[in-house]
């Protein structure tokens, strides 16, 4: 279901959704490391979507997730330049 789009060490789905508004999931598998590190990822995603989501101009449904490992640590700056040219490249699709 949806489509995939690979940002680096960070796998995307989404498809346009239904409802009236953008939902979003973070899934972050065990493999890449011990809890702290995990949620580490997952809270620098969660932010970076709260500072980008009203970016979107039409209603998603986003699954963000990572399977392995990242090479080098992830920052949030990083983590946020990857997310706003996802959600740039999805209102460049949106409005073709």
């Amino acid at each position: 279901q949806g489509i995939y789009q690979s940002l680096g060490p960070i796998g995307v789905k989404y498809k346009i959704a239904e409802a009236e508004c953008s939902r979003f999931a973070v899934s972050v598998k065990k493999k890449v490391g011990i809890a702290p590190c995990r949620n580490r990822i997952k809270r620098l995603l969660r932010e970076a979507i709260r500072k980008e989501r009203l970016r979107l101009n039409c209603p998603y449904d986003i699954c963000f997730f990572i399977t392995s490992p990242p090479k080098s640590p992830l920052d949030s700056s990083y983590v946020l330049c990857l997310v706003r040219q996802f959600f740039e490249n999805l209102n460049k699709e949106s409005s073709e």
